[in-house]
């Protein structure tokens, strides 16, 4: 066969069958293969799915691409990536790789005091409370149960203390456990809601829970005339203590 210019060859029609053969050096020997067989280095069709394998960077590690439609765009995993319209992950969790990352909601518009619009971390759980005298004294429970949400800084307690016994509490009513220390800035000062029965206290007595910064226990007192005062004293036998909490970390 004489031999011909690439360029003189009369054009193939498209697209391609896959059958179309080509020369190749196998083993020393040139060869015939159809288009269909050829494999590139680092680019190759899953025999059974049709799945887009790209292997690499090293030898054991392979990357898995789909297409799904024709509005598919590949781009390198250490770049920042762009996408439009809804993603739907059909199995699976977005897996959080780096501490502090998360959902960046800067596309919004935000009121003046704004520090921040990020939202890294979620979280769910149970915990044990405890009452403790902050003076002397022991308060012995029966029961403790609580659970808690955290949504970003934004962490919600909620729980349930039966007393067992008492002896001799002196000082003020700590609530002690809380899963995350309350942050240390000054406006950190957070309502708790307190229903309590079986309190030696008075009928037009007021009982209310509050955090202040740095800790991690709920301050429960009493408020009877404008004032508050301390009330482990006040505890009793069988007084049931119910409470509800969100404050920040």
């Amino acid at each position: 066969m004489p031999l011909t210019k690439i360029s003189a060859l009369t054009s193939a029609s498209t697209p391609l069958a896959g059958t179309e053969v080509l020369p190749i050096v196998q083993s020393g020997a040139t060869r015939k293969v159809a288009n269909n067989d050829l494999r590139p280095r680092q680019i190759q069709s899953n025999a059974t799915t049709g799945v887009l394998q790209v292997a690499g960077p090293s030898a054991g590690a392979t990357r898995v691409m789909t297409t799904p439609d024709a509005n598919f765009m590949a781009a390198r995993t250490d770049a920042a990536q762009s996408f439009t319209g809804d993603q739907t992950l059909a199995t699976g969790n977005l897996v959080q790789g780096t501490a502090g990352k998360g959902f960046n909601f800067t596309a919004n518009a935000n009121a003046p005091g704004m520090t921040s619009e990020l939202l890294n971390w979620y979280e769910e759980g149970s915990w044990t409370p405890a009452l403790v005298p902050s003076t002397s004294g022991l308060i012995t429970l029966s029961a403790a149960a609580a659970k808690y949400t955290r949504v970003g800084r934004a962490v919600t307690v909620t729980g349930i203390c039966e007393v067992s016994s008492v002896s001799s509490p002196v000082g003020a009513l700590l609530l002690q456990g809380l899963p995350f220390t309350n942050s240390a800035d000054t406006s950190s000062r957070s309502a708790a809601a307190i229903y309590a029965t079986g309190l030696a206290v008075t009928a037009t007595t007021a009982i209310m829970g509050r955090i202040i910064p740095s800790e991690s226990q709920i301050r429960i007192e009493k408020f009877a005339a404008g004032s508050a005062s301390a009330m482990a004293g006040d505890v009793q036998t069988n007084t049931i203590i119910q409470f509800n909490l969100t404050y920040f970390v």
